[in-house]
């Protein structure tokens, strides 16, 4: 798509494909650090369940308890 994606509130909503995603607490705080950007979708540490939708269909991941 060739048209921008505004908020409500007149900032720009930018989508990127990273790829898989290894360290997202990494990547998360990478991206806060850019200048203007005032949110990211990676919600680390704040949902227990995400739904994700892609051209092969829709996928309901749960997060895994991790033990160190």
């Amino acid at each position: 798509m060739d048209e921008a994606f505004i908020t409500d509130n007149q900032n720009y909503i930018i989508d990127c494909d990273f790829g898989k995603i290894v360290d997202p607490e990494a990547l998360e705080k990478e991206i806060n650090n850019v200048p203007g950007v005032l949110e990211n979708g990676l919600f680390i540490g704040l949902a227990d369940e995400v739904i994700v939708g892609s051209k092969q269909g829709m996928m309901t991941l749960e997060r895994q308890d991790i033990v160190q």
